[in-house]
């Protein structure tokens, strides 16, 4: 009896998560309103496991963001916990404005230290505008991704269907500390270097991995 209750209780949080997720996707859909070119509206700053994850984005598992900016169209970057795996960004392959992206399929690109990652997008449509200013600053990638550091605008016929993919709100929050925990773990195989006091990952662990160990642990969180 007790397991029974158990389970329609942990359904009854699941649907309700759901119908809260699903309000905010067409809240955020109808509410959005044009910017002006290369500026994003303020996101409020929330850190999540020890990592920065503003409230009002959809994540992607794979650690790309999408913030609705109009009706049918999403800025699109890569979150804080990627820019912690990267390093030192030096170079962003971007594709061209006009080009069609697929959700879940390599969009783009960046370079650290001579090593390539390849992120996924998190959206399905056209890309209708470049970050002008990363042609100079590359790495505000990820030492400012959520503001200055967006990578391009990509408009969709199929907005709402696109965020009903993706991540937000608690569910969000605990994908997050789950990715924490991973990385963690496979910090902990390393020598002490790439772990903190407390067994959180050094501020520049990735410079102590050698190159195939980076791509394998970059690989496992940006699933390429």
């Amino acid at each position: 009896m007790g397991a029974a209750i158990a389970v329609l209780m942990f359904l009854a949080f699941v649907a309700l998560d759901y119908v809260l997720n699903r309000k905010r996707e067409a809240a955020a859909v109808a509410s959005a309103t044009t910017t002006e070119p290369g500026i994003l509206p303020g996101l409020e700053p929330v850190w999540v496991a020890g990592y920065e994850q503003p409230e009002e984005l959809y994540y992607h598992p794979a650690h790309t963001w999408a913030q609705v900016v109009s009706n049918d169209t999403v800025a699109v970057g890569v979150d804080d916990f990627a820019g912690k795996l990267l390093g030192k960004v030096t170079t962003l392959q971007i594709p061209k404005v006009g080009s069609w992206l697929r959700q879940g399929a390599t969009g783009f690109e960046i370079v650290a230290d001579g090593r390539e990652a390849a992120f996924l997008s998190p959206v399905e449509g056209q890309i209708i505008e470049t970050n002008r200013e990363l042609r100079e600053h590359p790495e505000l990638a990820v030492s400012d991704p959520y503001r200055r550091g967006w990578l391009f605008k990509v408009r969709s016929a199929s907005l709402a269907a696109n965020l009903r993919n993706l991540l937000s709100g608690s569910t969000a929050r605990r994908w997050l500390e789950d990715s924490r925990d991973q990385l963690r773990y496979e910090l902990m195989a390393f020598s002490g270097s790439v772990l903190q006091d407390g067994g959180e990952p050094a501020p520049d662990f990735w410079n102590h991995l050698d190159p195939e160990e980076w791509r394998r642990i970059v690989g496992r969180f940006l699933r390429t």
